[in-house]
């Protein structure tokens, strides 16, 4: 059964609207960067239905022809991305000029909120970056580059089964590196323009200089780092203090980030690698770091007790008390004694009186 469709508002006219695919507004379910993402409701032409996504480009963008055109290549990456770690994309069209997508309808959260509510164990952690991972070289062997990863941009589902699921999603800054596979398209940036987003950004992408799949490596670095120790390998209260770090610091060994974390020699080797400062010592691209990932042996990483058991610090021993009545039985045990050494005293001076 269909949900109750909301009535139309002025405030947001595409409730209750239908779109040209005949896709249903229900209920706006959330807002981001380039988009608002609606619960809309598909019929079929047997009459069942079903729940998808649309995501519809904010009406103060439509003017910028640079952000509609990122708009659609996320539309166009989408779609030629099939792979169950990606998000998927049904339909593609435009409402009054404003272009929208139709997307398979999840039900969770962001990687980010779902981290923060329930901190992975290190093995969950892995789980979840493997998955991440596989849909990530699918689409660097596609000839697809994401540029903003992040865990904002991964979706945990929970399928029907009850298991998780990470999707990659937010393809707004795609690079496109095979034009025979897309076409070679408009260039959407330049050499010298910083995009992403600071945390998660590779070297390369700090200084604006030209990227490839091994940026996404970087980001994913980082993304893995925080799945497994609750932070970011960098942290910084400016914009500028932070593309500094990922230009000049090394990143902290994992068990410095989190207390109590333990991991394999191949799995702290495969974070620096990933996030290593010159791109040429990264991994080639998102699947050369599948497989290693695939290769360290299990478990790669556990955590001890988070709070070390501290003693309180050593205390002279109190005086022992004698109980009381402990001391009355040697006052009499004392006296008998003595009353015993003086009858003794008695008995030999009467002898020798004799």
């Amino acid at each position: 059964m269909s949900a109750p469709v909301p009535p139309s508002s002025a405030t947001d006219p595409l409730l209750g609207a239908v779109l040209d695919g005949g896709y249903r507004v229900l209920e706006k379910l959330g807002r981001g960067g380039m988009g608002t993402v609606y619960r809309a409701e598909a019929r079929h032409p047997d009459g069942t239905t079903h729940h998808v996504a649309v995501k519809v480009l904010l009406d103060e963008l439509l003017a910028d022809a640079a952000q509609r055109e990122r708009f659609e290549r996320e539309a166009r990456a989408l779609f030629g991305l099939e792979h169950p770690n990606i998000l998927a994309v049904h339909d593609f069209g435009f409402l009054e000029g404003s272009p929208y997508l139709v997307m398979e309808l999840l039900d969770g959260q962001s990687l980010g909120e779902y981290a923060e509510e329930h901190p992975p164990d290190p093995e969950t952690a892995l789980t979840i970056a493997r998955q991440i991972l596989a849909g990530l070289a699918y689409a660097h062997a596609q000839g697809a580059l994401h540029r903003d990863l992040k865990t904002e941009n991964v979706f945990v589902a929970r399928m029907a089964d009850g298991s998780l699921v990470a999707k990659l999603l937010d393809f707004g800054l795609v690079k496109f590196v095979d034009d025979d596979r897309w076409g070679s398209g408009r260039v959407l940036t330049t050499f010298g323009e910083v995009f992403g987003t600071p945390a998660y950004m590779s070297p390369e992408q700090c200084t604006g200089a030209p990227v490839d799949a091994r940026a996404d490596v970087y980001s994913m670095g980082v993304v893995l780092y925080e799945l497994l120790t609750g932070r970011w390998p960098f942290m910084a209260e400016s914009r500028g203090e932070m593309l500094r770090a990922h230009l000049m610091e090394p990143p902290p060994p994992l068990a410095e980030a989190r207390h109590g974390l333990r991991a394999r020699p191949e799995l702290e080797g495969l974070v620096q690698t990933a996030l290593a400062k010159d791109k040429g010592d990264r991994f080639a691209d998102a699947g050369a770091m599948l497989a290693a990932l695939d290769a360290v042996p299990r478990p790669a990483a556990f955590v001890t007790a988070e709070t070390p058991s501290v003693a309180p610090p050593s205390m002279p021993a109190p005086p022992k008390k004698v109980p009381g009545a402990a001391v009355n039985a040697l006052l009499v045990a004392l006296g008998l004694l003595l009353l015993l050494a003086l009858a003794g005293s008695a008995a030999l001076a009467f002898y020798l009186s004799r």
